[in-house]
């Protein structure tokens, strides 16, 4: 009888990198495949995309790790499949190959935030990494989980609903009073959206 094995933990994981055992992509895929392919199909809505992204995403962890050694491992991981994934859809939309659904998150972005393509680009990025990162700090648990479900992982309006049990005119009412809270926070910081 064969007995499923438990996952590692994180830490356990990253010293198998950086004892640069093969056994790390193998343990990371065990432990995080099902979380990873979640953050690239709702960015990219294509199973086979998403695969590619999730196979990306482990030979960019089996080059950064070492030297770097992630506090939050899933979180580590989550960034890169999000870059690749967002990678992807940038390529994919020259080409006019992504279903419209993907592009909301991305469209709606550029309606709270400032745009980063001006003279200061590093000093404003900065500026809006604290912003966003003060202010999901400063809302509720329910703000958060919406805000991070709908431009990190890349959710529809009706799985942020689903997943709360409510309905998709309460989620937009949510986001367009994050959106509002947010612009309001930029224009105390004087940046314009």
């Amino acid at each position: 009888m064969k007995h499923k094995s438990e996952p590692l933990n994180d830490e356990q994981i990253i010293d198998l990198y950086f004892a640069r055992e093969e056994r790390a992509i193998v343990e990371t895929d065990k432990k995080y495949s099902g979380y990873l392919h979640t953050v690239a199909y709702n960015i990219l809505a294509n199973e086979q995309d998403a695969e590619e992204c999730l196979q990306d995403t482990y030979l960019s962890t089996w080059n950064a790790i070492p030297p770097k050694r992630p506090s939050v491992f899933h979180a580590f991981l989550a960034k890169i499949t999000r870059n690749h994934s967002l990678n992807r859809y940038e390529m994919k939309q020259s080409k006019r190959r992504v279903p419209g659904e993907a592009i909301c998150p991305m469209d709606e972005v550029q309606d709270f935030l400032p745009d980063p393509n001006g003279p200061d680009d590093d000093m404003l990025a900065d500026v809006v990494k604290r912003v966003v990162a003060q202010y999901l700090q400063d809302t509720t648990a329910r703000r958060m989980y919406v805000f991070v479900s709908r431009f990190f992982y890349s959710y529809t309006v009706s799985q942020i609903a689903g997943r709360l049990g409510c309905s998709t005119s309460l989620v937009n009412k949510e986001l367009a009073a994050i959106k509002q809270e947010l612009r309001e926070r930029f224009a105390k910081e004087g940046i314009d959206v």
